[in-house]
């Protein structure tokens, strides 16, 4: 039998009661920053509706089939992505996993199979988690989507990218992970991440995957950032 009372949690942007699922109110949400028109390719955001793929793409032509990002990476929505990847606040995990479900729950090609982006276990275990695996629980768990985590190996530590330039960073992750040989093979793969900045992340994981026999490579991300 369903309580008659639901349970109030205060929101952990303004402070304000709230009875919503995840402890983020109406108004918060609301306010939010959200990207109407993006590149079909790499997320990038676009000032108009009638374009399809952005400058960049349309030269380098990047491996990843798809990205939707659901925000820009700007306040308020890199303050909770700090809380949960850098104080280990895992409530923001969840509020940031049902975000990216209210943004995807309506999609028309269902992939084979969510694969967050993997942590070195050197990261993984100073951390204590993957940022992005808490981001998917809820995603998988509503859209009855397998989540896959020993698909692809980070075999290769590697220094924080957001410290390189883009030239470093590719060369950064160059030959960072590994698809397990062995494992089911998988015709649509969706890649789960927090914040795609420049793309050098996805695109050699995708590299990885479809050199693995993986058909196609789409990235679901809370958010986008954009290099000034």
């Amino acid at each position: 039998m369903k309580s008659l009372f639901k349970i109030k949690s205060a929101c952990v942007l303004c402070g304000e009661m709230t009875e919503q699922e995840v402890s983020l109110c109406s108004e918060c949400r609301n306010d939010l920053p959200v990207v109407e028109y993006s590149c079909e390719k790499c997320g990038l955001p676009l000032s108009v509706s009638d374009q399809s793929l952005c400058g960049q793409c349309l030269q380098l032509k990047p491996v990843v089939d798809y990205t939707h990002s659901v925000f820009y990476y700007e306040s308020p929505i890199d303050y909770l992505i700090g809380k949960m990847k850098y104080e280990g606040d895992l409530s923001c995990a969840a509020i940031l996993g049902d975000l990216l479900l209210k943004s995807v729950k309506d999609i028309k090609q269902t992939p084979d199979v969510l694969v967050p982006v993997p942590l070195h276990n050197k990261r993984l275990v100073k951390r204590g988690f993957n940022q992005s695996l808490e981001i998917s629980r809820a995603v998988s768990k509503q859209l009855k989507i397998p989540l896959d985590t020993q698909y692809v190996r980070r075999v290769k530590p590697t220094v924080a990218q957001q410290t390189l330039n883009l030239k470093q960073r590719k060369q950064n992750i160059k030959g960072c992970f590994e698809v397990q040989a062995k494992h089911q093979l998988y015709k649509h793969v969706v890649l789960v991440d927090d914040v795609i900045t420049t793309g050098s992340t996805v695109n050699e994981l995708a590299t990885a995957l479809k050199e693995g026999g993986v058909e196609k490579v789409g990235v679901w991300s809370i958010a986008r950032a954009v290099l000034k």
